[in-house]
């Protein structure tokens, strides 16, 4: 609606700047429009100026995306590390109420889980950086004076489509791994609480293994991966903010350059 509008409202421009009162000068006299190609290219080279300059403000923050997907297999790694390492810690999962039972009871699963979710997010980031590249080397062929409505209309359309489409896979993916980070911060807190306490989980775990209370070593690396993986969440929570963030501002000035670009278009095709 808000588009139509826009439109509506730059129609009536091109028609003769404002309503025309009934008793006007003779009709054949057309009116002239209030403002030419050129001015609206210059318009939409602006909005896709706008995407550029935010393009490049966020690259130093899109190149620790790769430092942090790298940081967070780590993490995982460590996760599967103490599963694994403590015979006990791997057999009192089992009998812990985890919110996500259904999933984390399988650890294997989720460590896979995560583990492919952060592939497809280093996937999602090179297409993303890629298609932020051709859009810039594009961007920078383009004269502010001279370009026409036709070549900005096709580079609008390329941030609305692929570059856009590139940026919210790897927004998707982002979340993806926060999804199943989350269900390992569950895991890691029940543990750390049933290290921390007897109850009756820990006493059927006792009974189904035959083992006494856990070593304090044990306790310590529970302890170090649930604060990794919370540090981890705070990270991706604000990465995931900054990628809406500048998503919201690209898409608003990529529409204003695709509707400047078009309705210049129709200007330079009626000369």
């Amino acid at each position: 609606m808000k588009r139509v509008i826009a439109l509506v409202s730059v129609v009536l421009m091109l028609g003769g700047c404002a309503p025309q009162p009934e008793i006007q000068q003779p009709a054949i006299i057309p009116p002239k429009p209030c403002i030419n190609a050129a001015q609206l290219n210059a318009y939409g080279y602006d909005h896709l100026e706008r995407v550029a300059r935010l393009l490049r403000e966020d690259k130093k923050n899109i190149e620790s995306f790769e430092g942090f997907i790298n940081t967070m297999k780590g993490t995982v790694d460590n996760y599967a590390d103490m599963i694994k390492s403590s015979v006990y810690i791997s057999n009192v999962v089992r009998f812990l109420p985890i919110p996500y039972a259904g999933e984390v009871s399988n650890t294997t699963k989720l460590i896979s889980k995560t583990l492919l979710n952060l592939g497809g997010a280093a996937s999602a980031l090179n297409r993303y950086k890629n298609s932020s590249e051709y859009f810039l080397a594009n961007f920078d062929k383009l004269n502010r004076s001279t370009a026409k409505g036709s070549e900005i209309a096709k580079l609008a359309l390329y941030a609305d489509t692929k570059l856009m489409d590139d940026a919210q896979d790897l927004e998707n993916g982002l979340k993806e791994i926060s999804a199943s980070t989350q269900m390992m911060a569950a895991t890691t807190q029940a543990i750390a609480d049933a290290l921390e306490r007897t109850n009756g989980y820990v006493n059927n775990a006792k009974n189904f293994v035959g083992f006494s209370k856990p070593e304090g070593e044990d306790t310590s690396t529970v302890i170090q991966s649930r604060n990794s993986i919370n540090a981890r969440m705070g990270q991706l929570s604000q990465k995931i903010a900054s990628l809406e963030m500048s998503g919201k501002s690209h898409r608003f000035n990529i529409a204003k350059a695709r509707i400047y670009s078009q309705l210049a278009m129709q200007l330079e095709g009626s000369k």
